[in-house]
């Protein structure tokens, strides 16, 4: 798909975006190539704000110290490529006066810089330099009636409505009613455009190539007499248009119960809601990916850790962000290295394999990947060819994504003496370098570690990460 220049959008040439399924199975592969390859990315949200029911802003986060986050998990994840999403980063906050969205808090930004913008496209730029792509986090589909926009989308009738005329109302955020934005009739009026310009020319957004869309799905719009499927042609028309824009789009979930889950157009996802073995199994990674996995089909939600175990998941990072913040940033880098090892970098190293097919039922299936790769639940370990990678909360994985070998060591409740036989890339070296990895750093624990027969010999305080490297003598 060609991408959309400033004189084809001025000549309406969106109006042929095509809103047709898009069948993912005969190239196994996105419609367009995601600008970034979120099945090696460490992808998560960062909350800065919301109202404050005042008519302020609850500020936990500003954009000064989002970059202190940015570089402290740049330390402890080892440099990792990364996408963080902003979260209450307009108006007073996390959904805040949507459908407008074309103002930056200014309750976030530098005392040094001029505007709030200013203060968010710094950010941009450091951030880079710690190995992480700033977008945001916003919502297509939510209006609210303080909104700039909202005589504008009751007078053309943007707004979906039920049978009876009178709008549909989704839910109630910050002590205000939201309510559902009809995709078809906001496009076809030309506001979705215009809406999605102004964002991605305010915030650059093509530059980060990437924005995260919340709960973006359909519901049906009897008033209108516009079915689910249909509004999920429009929803496919504002992806296509973002693609054309440069920017990837992510979401919430998936949500495997409509007809589209939209693979292959959305990039990745908040909670990877594919809860059918088959689903991991058909679709690679590099297609589908996200963060934790949960069960949309029951009422309470669950997890399912079995088949994060069985598959990987990405972590949500955001909590811990937050937590922190509220507590007056506090140690959270503890829980933050759990997370990022048992989670993301266990994941990360799935995620590279091809999926050939599971055995067994319940807790006794066994997942083959390629490379002569097995995970068994019974277990809980990670092998491959026999040699053990994970056993229950302790594992030595590749830290894939740096220039130079590199192992990572991780136990939840620690071990005093365990032995690792290293992978086949490794063999001829002798000795080891071992660094506990920190927030300021690598921080040497022993060095000219002798291996004895490709075997690696570890003790482990609990929680501990630990950074392995060819020793240089």
């Amino acid at each position: 798909m060609k991408k959309m220049t400033e004189s084809s959008r001025g000549t309406e040439a969106w109006r042929s975006i095509p809103g047709d399924m898009y069948d993912w199975k005969k190239t196994m592969q996105p419609e367009t190539p995601y600008r970034h390859d979120y099945s090696q990315k460490l992808t998560m949200k960062l909350f800065l704000s919301e109202p404050d029911g005042n008519g302020g802003s609850a500020v936990y986060c500003t954009f000064s110290q989002a970059l202190r986050y940015i570089e402290e998990t740049d330390q402890i994840t080892r440099g990792i490529p990364k996408v963080v999403y902003l979260v209450g980063w307009q108006y007073n906050g996390h959904d805040d006066q949507y459908p407008a969205w074309d103002e930056v808090n200014e309750r976030l930004k530098r005392p040094q810089d001029r505007t709030a913008r200013d203060s968010y496209l710094w950010l941009v730029e450091e951030a880079r330099k710690h190995h992480t792509t700033i977008s945001v986090h916003a919502n297509m589909t939510d209006a609210y009636d303080d909104s700039p926009l909202w005589e504008q989308y009751v007078k053309e009738d943007l707004l979906a409505r039920h049978e009876d005329g009178s709008l549909m109302q989704i839910g109630v955020y910050n002590n205000r009613a939201a309510y559902h934005i009809c995709p078809k009739r906001e496009w076809e009026s030309g506001m979705s455009v215009k809406r999605i310009d102004k964002l991605i020319q305010l915030l650059e957004l093509d530059k980060s190539g990437t924005v995260h869309l919340d709960a973006y799905f359909p519901r049906n719009n009897a008033y209108h007499g516009i079915s689910e499927e249909e509004e999920s042609a429009y929803i496919r028309r504002v992806i296509r248009y973002f693609n054309q824009r440069g920017v990837d789009v992510t979401s919430e979930n998936f949500n495997h119960k409509r007809d589209d889950p939209f693979i292959g157009l959305q990039a990745w996802s908040w909670v990877l809601d594919q809860c059918d073995e088959r689903h991991y199994l058909e679709r690679p990674a590099s297609l589908a990916s996200g963060g934790v996995i949960r069960d949309y089909s029951t009422s309470d939600i669950p997890f399912r850790r079995d088949l994060e175990f069985l598959f990987g998941a990405g972590m949500h990072g955001e909590g811990i962000y937050l937590e922190a913040a509220k507590g007056g940033y506090a140690n959270w880098h503890g829980e933050f290295i759990e997370q990022f090892c048992l989670r993301m970098l266990y994941s990360l190293y799935l995620n590279r394999l091809d999926r050939l097919r599971m055995e067994g039922e319940g807790e006794e299936r066994i997942v083959h990947y390629s490379g002569d790769h097995t995970v068994s639940l019974a277990d809980r370990t990670l092998r491959c060819d026999g040699r053990l990678l994970r056993d229950g909360d302790d594992m030595l994985l590749p830290a894939s994504w740096r220039q130079t070998p590199e192992l990572i060591a991780f136990s939840k409740s620690g071990y005093s003496s365990k032995s690792w036989l290293l992978p086949s890339d490794w063999t001829g070296i002798e000795a080891v370098d071992l660094y506990e990895i920190t927030v300021n750093g690598l921080k040497e624990r022993k060095t000219g570690h002798r291996l004895e027969a490709g075997k690696l010999t570890l003790a482990l305080e609990p929680g501990m990460a630990v950074s392995v490297v060819p020793c240089d003598g």
